[in-house]
């Protein structure tokens, strides 16, 4: 259990010194950086990541004859990507805390509200449409900076 003692894997010259905890950080951070990827890909065939095609997929469009989404649908997608998304973020920030402590506090909780607002934006969604730009805008941010989190922390785990 030596690669869990902080005193010898984390030092100021080096994040980490241990191999082993390099490895296993580096392909924790990869897996959740390839998730993010496939997640976004999946909200795009699901439901899509314009305003165009979000709104014909949670509000219905008679012209093309889709339904609107179900609601209960609606709201196991949400409950599954609470989930999913606070664990990434979580996962990638403690990461990053824990490889540079002196690390941009806005961005972790940036990251944490955008991914919290996307979620209450598609519940609203089906009330008024504004809500699904919001979701969209909101979808692609956390995405972004969850990114950027992950791309710091593989620069600061190999510098």
């Amino acid at each position: 259990m030596q690669f869990l003692d902080k005193s010898k894997a984390f030092s100021k010259s080096s994040p980490i010194t241990n191999p082993l905890l390099k490895k296993l950080i580096l392909f924790l951070v990869v897996t959740l950086l390839l998730y993010l990827g496939l997640d976004a890909l999946l909200h795009y065939h699901q439901i899509g990541l314009t305003f165009r095609t979000a709104t014909h997929s949670i509000l219905g469009n008679e012209e093309e004859f889709l339904d609107p989404i179900l609601f209960d649908t609606l709201l196991e997608h949400v409950h599954a990507d609470i989930l999913s998304a606070m664990i990434t973020l979580m996962l990638l920030t403690t990461i990053l805390v824990r490889l540079n402590p002196n690390s941009k506090q806005k961005l972790v909780h940036l990251s944490f509200i955008t991914a919290i607002l996307t979620q209450v934006s598609l519940i609203l969604a089906p009330t008024l449409p504004l809500f699904i730009s919001l979701w969209v805008i909101l979808f692609i941010s956390w995405h972004l900076l969850s990114l950027i989190i992950g791309f710091f922390v593989l620069w600061k785990l190999f510098k």
